[in-house]
């Protein structure tokens, strides 16, 4: 049986910047990298979901090609959040999906279906408590829903739940208290005609937190006020909801816990035992989207002043930091909560002057530590009046004045504390704004549709925090259009790795990848660093896949880099079709003078240069290989190119452009002499075959060549140029094609070297 870091374990969800799947994501991802177990992550987005409009949504249908590598044969185990990716096709269809996996491990997340295991929270608990605090302590007797499709688990058995809870307290429900969203804040048309339906409502309740963020503002647009004129609750417990005016009150069900469940009960599968689906409670968070029915005294906030309350109160306060920021960020805070609480428990019950100013030290160093980066702030702010309350009622005279500006001064460290933070969310936006520029910028900087220009594409993604990537390209580009089903080819082509920050080009004859070994792939680091598939592809277009490091950035930007990547690839290979154009069209001219000898033998001459073009290089050298093949020499084969042809025609224009191409023809045919074969292949290309009769170093003698020429030339600029060479042993059956392709690649390993020592 494999260990733990020998599983690979797939986790299918819908795209990558919802709320729902970043907080799945995360949940899996820590547990991931506690267990040791390698993750790829696959954002299918939704299927069969209706992009007629909005346009930007027009070609996301080409994420949904993800699902073809998502195999049992590349993966030990799958994590399905089928109801996300699913919410706009039939459970039928989901089922077919997920046949494909019946013989390896396979759980749901925030799904049911029968005969898979699945992971989900309770939704009668929460949303109980919610009711019953609307009707029993605020006497609300008109409550609505604004739900989901019925297809999607959840929306359902919320559905459900809230129907049943009504009933049960004899609350009257109507047809129009119900209207069905598309569980999103883009459910414009559904909001219009709740409110329309129901002008008298009291509360609402919102089938997720995302949906309540539309409902907002749809009840503004139709000046009604969210949480004074109705009332309203969500589900989730989203950052957003603590940042909406008024805080929206909301059921929590933390969706990380979802995906650490999953993921362990997945691994436990894997190892043979016995495992049933989970359900995760969930709990009723009030805020000011639901009015307070006690006086403030009176709400239970006394046991913040409780050494037994300390972790709960720590918990209520950070109560998303487990999958937002990592358990282990808070070891340093929670210890420095403890200390401050433990001394405002002190000052409180033994009115000891001294702790005072301890208690502004500990606060101070609280905040310090990045503490409002993830606290709910309406309940610290609820928390610290409450404290105060506490001790005024309790104390007067000089210790009363003395706590009043304690209070003060805490007051004004926590406003600091946010414009801190604040001015850094900021500047981290704007290096991020920034770095975006530069990315659109540099990852369009090549000029051959070769496999070099694979590199670039990885050498500009050190502004995501990506160290590992791999692009996989197809043979040919597919077609797929919406709606039509995609059939992946069994092999693909490996182009251009990066490992620990470092690129590599793959050598055409080890490109050739199956779909079972996609994840397994040497070229990369996969040591327990979480992975994410994307599509290649362009409008109708698919190129194939980019494998990389999950980054966080991915959240916000994930869509934006996907088309930028898009893009490259589909210009690569436009370049690369303009050069087969190019070379077919030099063929057909030839085609066409091969009656006439005196035709034939001018159209393989370079009419800048007088030396061979590409027809005449290929022709000379096959013939010089042929007839030396068995005299016993090396024959070199060279690729070299001009370093600075475009700066040389920007600069000083087309003209001396035209000279340099002429004297690098003339000290190549100067150096190679009457031992080979020298030809422009075209533009500032150029390539030579050679016997190979003594053992100097060809390519440092062309530099070297060069370095004198200019050391003497009247002009203003320098010609430079640099090469690869490869060398063909007497008894090989290397091609000359082939030996090409290799002398190519060993040109772009050259350039590199150069560029690094230059910069250095």
């Amino acid at each position: 049986m494999k260990k733990d870091k020998e599983f690979t374990v797939g986790l299918l969800v819908g795209g990558i910047t919802d709320t729902f799947t970043i907080s799945v994501c995360r949940g899996v991802i820590k547990t991931a990298k506690e267990m040791g177990i390698k993750l790829v992550i696959f954002p299918v987005k939704y299927l069969d979901r209706d992009l007629l409009k909005p346009n930007e949504l027009k070609y996301e249908y080409q994420y949904n090609t993800l699902l073809s590598y998502a195999t049992k044969d590349n993966l030990d185990a799958i994590l399905v959040a089928a109801d996300s990716i699913g919410f706009c096709t039939t459970k039928e269809k989901i089922q077919m999906i997920l046949r494909q996996y019946k013989e390896i491990p396979c759980v749901l997340i925030a799904s049911k279906l029968e005969g898979y295991v699945s992971v989900n929270y309770d939704n009668r608990s929460g949303i109980k408590e919610a009711l019953e605090y609307l009707i029993h302590r605020l006497n609300c007797k008109k409550i609505g829903m604004i739900g989901g499709p019925d297809n999607n688990t959840d929306a359902y058995e919320r559905k459900l739940v809230f129907l049943e809870i009504l009933k049960e307290n004899g609350i009257p429900f109507e047809e129009r208290n119900y209207v069905e969203g598309r569980l999103s804040r883009y459910s414009e048309a559904a909001f219009d005609t709740f409110i329309e339906q129901n002008p008298d409502i009291e509360a609402v309740f919102c089938v997720n937190d995302d949906t309540a963020v539309g409902f907002y503002e749809a009840l503004r647009k139709h000046n009604i006020k969210p949480g004074r004129q109705v009332m309203i609750f969500g589900y989730d417990n989203i950052l957003l909801a603590t940042k909406l005016k008024p805080a929206l009150s909301s059921v929590l069900s933390d969706k990380a816990k979802l995906g650490e469940a999953a993921l362990k009960t997945a691994v436990r599968m894997l190892k043979g035992e016995k495992v049933e689906s989970l359900i995760l409670p969930s709990q009723f968070i009030r805020r000011d989207s639901i009015r307070n029915e006690m006086p403030d005294n009176q709400n239970g906030h006394s046991l913040i002043l409780n050494k037994e309350y300390i972790d709960v109160c720590f918990d209520n306060l950070f109560y998303c930091y487990e999958n937002e920021g990592g358990s282990s960020y808070f070891v340093g805070i929670k210890k420095v909560y403890r200390k401050l609480m433990e001394k405002l428990i002190c000052a409180y019950e033994e009115t000891e002057q001294e702790n005072l100013e301890d208690i502004l030290n500990l606060l101070e160093e609280f905040l310090a530590q990045g503490a409002l980066e993830y606290i709910d702030m309406e309940r610290l702010v609820v928390y610290v009046e409450e404290i105060y309350r506490m001790f005024k009622r309790k104390y007067t005279g000089v210790w009363k004045r003395d706590v009043a500006d304690i209070f003060t001064l805490t007051y004004q460290k926590i406003i600091l504390a946010i414009n801190q933070r604040y001015g850094e969310i900021l500047e981290s936006q704007n290096d991020k704004n920034i770095a975006m520029k530069l990315f659109t910028r540099d990852i369009m900087q090549f000029e051959k549709g070769n496999d070099q220009s694979y590199i670039v594409l990885l050498q500009h993604l050190n502004w995501l925090d990506i160290r590992n990537a791999c692009i996989y390209v197809f043979e040919k580009p597919m077609l797929h259009l919406y709606q039509e089903e995609f059939v992946l080819p069994e092999k693909l082509y490996l182009k251009a790795t990066l490992k620990d920050g470092e690129t590599q080009v793959i050598y055409a004859a080890n490109q050739e990848t199956y779909i079972k070994d996609i994840f397994a792939n040497a070229n990369i680091n996969d040591d327990c660093l979480p992975k994410v598939l994307f599509p290649l592809y362009s409008y109708e277009t698919v190129y194939g896949v980019l494998l990389c490091d999950m980054a966080d950035i991915f959240y916000e930007n994930g869509d934006y880099f996907v088309n930028h990547i898009g893009s490259a690839v589909k210009m690569i290979d436009l370049l690369k079709t303009n050069d087969a154009i190019q070379h077919q069209l030099e063929n057909n001219i030839a085609a066409l003078k091969e009656n006439n000898i005196v035709l034939d033998s001018l159209s393989k001459i370079d009419v800048l240069t007088g030396i061979y073009n590409r027809r005449g290089f290929y022709d000379a050298a096959e013939e010089l290989l042929k007839k030396n093949k068995g005299c016993g020499y090396e024959i070199i084969v060279a690729y070299i190119d001009m370093n600075n042809l475009k700066i040389v025609n920007d600069r000083y224009g087309h003209d001396e452009g035209d000279f340099s191409i002429k004297k690098i023809s003339e000290i190549l045919t100067e150096v190679v002499g009457e031992n080979g074969i020298v030809g422009r292949l075209g533009g500032d290309e150029f390539a030579f075959v050679m016997l190979r009769k003594d053992e100097g170093n060809i390519i440092e003698k062309i530099y070297a060549r060069f370095q004198s020429y200019n050391e003497t030339s009247p002009k203003d600029y320098t010609i430079t140029v640099s090469g690869g060479t490869y060398i063909i042993q007497p008894d090989s059956q290397t091609t000359l094609k082939e030996a090409l392709t290799y002398a190519d690649e060993m040109l772009y390993e050259e350039k590199k070297h150069r560029v690094k020592k230059v910069a250095k």
